[in-house]
Formats: structure tokens, C-alpha cells, sequence
């Protein structure tokens, strides 16, 4: 598997501003993403650990979330093609960022196609993003050994707002 990766993309951002604390925000959408770096470590008999880094952009659907610079940190652990996931992601936007802490399951079929499945919970935010709360899950799949596409919902709440699901 050492040719394998695996990244998992957990996004919050913003291209624009967010609407005011009294308005809703939707959080749920796609994403695509590009392995940067790679170190792959033997950890046993068929088990690779994997550490890695990845740069993606949010796409919406038509929602303030669009077009956020996402960047991340993770490690997974296979075992016969299949394992844990967890990192850390950073999410860029004009207004500010946060990062999401997360973890999930990476599958590898006999095909040799990587996909994954998890949940992430927001940990921190500054700018706009400041006290931003969190959490949901995500679905992936590798169109390639180093580029990705995948979806994602989950609920999202800005300092003195209700929450809101999609």
C-alpha cells in the first residue's frame, strides 16, 4: 500500500463573509483535494502507516462555504488495505479560519480504490470563524492515487446562533 493514500476532507470556510448570527447557516456540500506529501512507514506484516498532507478547495453547493482553502494533517494505519483515519484540517478563508479535528475508517477495494467514510468535530476558529461550533460526517473517494472527491453534512453554529442541519 505504500503507493496508496488517503485523505479526508472536513470542510467549514467561507470565499465571501457569513450572514449575520441571526440567519442560518447550511453546511453541507462537495469537495476535491490533492495529496501534497506523503511518508509511508512499514508497521507489520500487510500494515503501512501513512503520514500525510493535503491542500483542497470547498464547492458548495451555493452556500457562504464556497470556494474556502482547505489544508490538512493526517495519519492512517492499514492493515490488509483497510483502517483508521485521523487528522487535523485547516480551513482558509478571507474572514478567518478553523480546524476540525477528525477520524474514520479508509477502505481499499480489490480494484486497488481508495474510499473513506468519518466524522469531524470543529475545535477552534479566529475572524469571523471565532467560536464557530460543529460536527458531522463525511463520505470520500480517490479518483487517482493523490486526488480525491467527496461529500459532507453535518450541522454548524456561530456564536449566538441556533443551529442549523442540511
Amino acid at each position: 500500500m505504500i503507493g496508496k493514500s488517503f485523505a479526508l476532507v472536513i470542510l467549514i470556510g467561507s470565499a465571501g463573509g457569513f450572514p449575520s448570527a441571526a440567519q442560518a447557516i447550511p453546511m453541507g456540500g462537495s469537495y476535491t483535494g490533492h495529496v501534497d506529501s506523503q511518508t509511508p512507514q512499514a508497521a507489520g506484516p500487510n500494515e503501512i502507516k501513512i503520514q500525510q498532507t493535503a491542500s483542497g478547495v470547498n464547492t458548495g453547493p451555493g452556500t457562504p462555504l464556497d470556494g474556502a482553502k482547505v489544508q490538512w494533517v493526517e495519519t492512517v494505519t492499514l492493515k490488509n488495505g483497510q483502517g483508521p483515519v485521523q487528522g487535523t484540517i485547516t480551513f482558509i478563508t478571507p474572514t478567518g479560519t478553523t480546524a476540525s479535528a477528525y477520524k474514520g475508517t479508509a477502505m481499499t477495494d480489490p480494484q486497488g480504490r481508495v474510499t473513506g467514510q468519518g466524522t469531524y468535530q470543529v475545535t477552534s476558529g479566529t475572524g469571523e470563524l471565532a467560536g464557530v461550533k460543529g460536527k458531522g460526517t463525511f463520505t470520500i473517494s480517490y479518483t487517482s492515487r493523490t486526488d480525491f472527491t467527496g461529500e459532507w453534512r453535518g450541522e454548524v453554529q456561530m456564536p449566538g446562533q441556533k443551529s442549523t442541519k442540511r
